[in-house]
Formats: C-alpha cells, sequence, structure tokens
C-alpha cells in the first residue's frame, strides 16, 4: 500500500514539472511576437505612363507632281541636310492631261496674236494723232495685250510641267526633284523606282513617299489616368524606362499634360474599339539618354513620374498599421499580459507598400508587425 502511494505520488510530480516545463513564459512569449522597427527612409508618390519614344519634329514628304518616281536619291537611317534634293518624278500625264495643256497653249497663241494686231493697229492711229494716247480703246487693248502674254505664259508652264516636270515663275524654278524641307534622319522610304504616286494638289489623298525626323531631339509621348492626370503639372521630374533596355533609367521632365483626353468625346460616344477610354496624353522631354544608348524611334517606354517626395524620414510598412475607423495605430511591445497595446499615429505620404510617420512612434523605436498577429482585433 505504501509503495503504491509513493508510485502515484511520483507519477503526479512527474506530470506537474512536465506542465510547467513546456509552458512558455511571457518573456517567451514576447519574444516569438514578429518585431519590426521604425526605419529612416524615403517616399515617392509616382504617377505611370506607358508610351513610346518619338522625334519631337517629324514630316511626311509628298510630292505637289503627279507621275513616277524615276530616282531615290537618300535611304533610311541616313542623315541629310535641308535642301538635298530626296526624289526626282517623272510626269506621266494622261493623254487627256497632255491633249487638253497643248490646245490650251496653241488657243492662248492665238489670243496673243489677235491682241497684238489690235494694239498694233491703235497704236498706229495714236502714233498719227489720229486719236489720243489716252483713248479708251488704246488703254484696254494695251491691257488685253499684257493679259493675253501672261495667259499664254502660264499655259505654256504647265504644258513644261506636264510633259518635263521642269518650268520657271519669274525668279522662282519649279522643279520635279523633291527637296528635304528639315535637316534629319530618313526614318522610312515608302516608294519604290517606278511607282507612281498622287500629288498634293489630287484630290485624293496625297502619296506619302518618306518620313524624316530630326533624331536629335527625342521626347516621350503616353498616357496616363485621370486621377494622375489630375496631379501632373509641367516641370515634375520623370523617369523612363525603354523595353529595349529594362535596366536603365532615363531622368527626363514632364514637358505637357493634355487638358482633355483625346478619346473621350468620340463622335458616337465610343473609342474606336468601343470601350470607354479617359487616359490623358502626356509628353515628357528633356531625356538624358547615355551616350552608348541606340535610341530608335517608336520604343515603347513606361515613365515613372514623381507627384510627392519626402527624404530621411522615419517609415513603417502599411502591414504593420491597424485601423479604428479612420484613425490608425500601431503595436508596441510591452511587459502586460497581452504583450503589447496600441500607439495611435499620424501617418505622411505613402507609396502602397510604406508609409512616413509624422507622430507616435520614433526613429529606431520597435513595432509588432500586425499582418503576423492572430488573434489582434483589426490586424
Amino acid at each position: 500500500m505504501k509503495k503504491r502511494w509513493i508510485s502515484g505520488a511520483i507519477a503526479v510530480a512527474l506530470a506537474a514539472g512536465g506542465y510547467f516545463y513546456w509552458q512558455p513564459s511571457a518573456d517567451d512569449a514576447n519574444m516569438t511576437q514578429p518585431v519590426l522597427t521604425v526605419a529612416k527612409g524615403s517616399i515617392e508618390k509616382t504617377a505611370i505612363a506607358v508610351g513610346k519614344i518619338v522625334p519631337a519634329h517629324s514630316v511626311q514628304i509628298k510630292s505637289q507632281l503627279e507621275g513616277i518616281v524615276e530616282e531615290i536619291y537618300h535611304h533610311t537611317g541616313e542623315q541629310v541636310e535641308a535642301g538635298t534634293a530626296l526624289f526626282k518624278i517623272k510626269p506621266n500625264p494622261t493623254p487627256q492631261k497632255l491633249t487638253q495643256a497643248t490646245t490650251d497653249v496653241t488657243t492662248s497663241q492665238a489670243r496673243l496674236e489677235s491682241a497684238l494686231q489690235k494694239f498694233e493697229n491703235l497704236e498706229g492711229l495714236v502714233k498719227n494723232k489720229v486719236i489720243p494716247s489716252n483713248y479708251s480703246d488704246y488703254i484696254q487693248a494695251k491691257a488685253d495685250l499684257r493679259q493675253a502674254k501672261a495667259d499664254l505664259r502660264q499655259k505654256q508652264q504647265n504644258l513644261d510641267l506636264i510633259q518635263s516636270g521642269e518650268s520657271s515663275v519669274g525668279k522662282s524654278k519649279l522643279s520635279s526633284t523633291i527637296y528635304a524641307p528639315i535637316s534629319g534622319t530618313v526614318l522610312n522610304v515608302l516608294v519604290e523606282v517606278g511607282e507612281p504616286i498622287i500629288s498634293t494638289e489630287s484630290n485624293q489623298a496625297a502619296t506619302v513617299m518618306m518620313s524624316m525626323a530630326n533624331m536629335e531631339d527625342i521626347i516621350f509621348k503616353g498616357s496616363v489616368s485621370e486621377h494622375d492626370a489630375a496631379q501632373l503639372s509641367p516641370g515634375m521630374a520623370a523617369n523612363l524606362t525603354m523595353a529595349p533596355y529594362p535596366d536603365v533609367v532615363v531622368n527626363a521632365k514632364l514637358n505637357k499634360v493634355a487638358v482633355q483626353s483625346e478619346k473621350l468625346n468620340a463622335s458616337n460616344g465610343q473609342t474606336a474599339s468601343g470601350n470607354f477610354d479617359n487616359g490623358f496624353q502626356i509628353e515628357i522631354n528633356k531625356i538624358h539618354f547615355p551616350d552608348d544608348l541606340t535610341v530608335r524611334s517608336g520604343f515603347s517606354a513606361t515613365a515613372k513620374i514623381t507627384l510627392k517626395a519626402v527624404n530621411d524620414v522615419p517609415t513603417i510598412p502599411e502591414r504593420a498599421l491597424q485601423f479604428e475607423g479612420s484613425n490608425p495605430s500601431v503595436l508596441i511591445p510591452d511587459e502586460s499580459e497581452a504583450g503589447f497595446h496600441p500607439q495611435p499615429v499620424k501617418l505622411g505620404l505613402s507609396d502602397g507598400i510604406n508609409v512616413q510617420v509624422l507622430e507616435g512612434v520614433e526613429q529606431g523605436q520597435e513595432i509588432l508587425d500586425a499582418s503576423m498577429m492572430m488573434g489582434v482585433p483589426n490586424a
């Protein structure tokens, strides 16, 4: 009986010792709590725009004369100066136009001969003092003669252009050679030798023969949401990342922000794709490309525009916050039974991941990661 009692007492003692051994102390519980430290950092609030790299100034080359491309003097990628010959156009008039132009010249010649004969007759009468020099018919004959000469000259110039593509008007020379209107790079050549083209004087859309641009002046064009557009203003700092160079970040400045969405007020109330689009166009210039970077027109790019920024301020991860209504707080570890207490904080700028703390905690202070706390209200 005594042995049984001793054995029971030993068993109870072992069970009690095991219970207290495996129970964590308050200090141990506090040590397992997820702790964060209020750190010094920088917060930026940014707007994202998606677009492409394009020249600030580009032109399309078209012909003022209809005809066939006879010669192409420059090709894609070449640098040309303003006034450089680009194309030679060979006139290719229809038989009807050529016949009409020839007939117009013949008719004008006949009118000139008639006007000249009338003028000479009246001029003889004036010289013989039969009629005065201010006689109305004589004055009209002078005017008709000048008009007939001008009409013949114009008809002859038109025939010359139709036949050879070359003519002159006063000191100006008309030519079928097309010259570069600006200095720049040939972006593309859209016609081939022997291809017929439509002129700018036609009722149809003129043929675009070439595109040129000044590749030394490059800008970014893209769009932002209406929420970001409301906060943008020219002069804001921006960073560009181009698709071919994802690891290169280029500094730039916001230059223009559209007053309204270009696609918002379509004639049918919808965009071309049928979907509502509230994108606002922006333009970014003063792009500082590295010297060893090859940039081509049309590169897709993403722009990050800095709306607001603060540096060297106390910051915490947003996941550490708790909210009671609209009032934020953090959990401060302590020696209480719960192991923490809430501390109200006043927040500043946020980038969606980290947030600036204005009041409530200080840099270097420890707080608990509320997102990792189980069973804590609002955590």
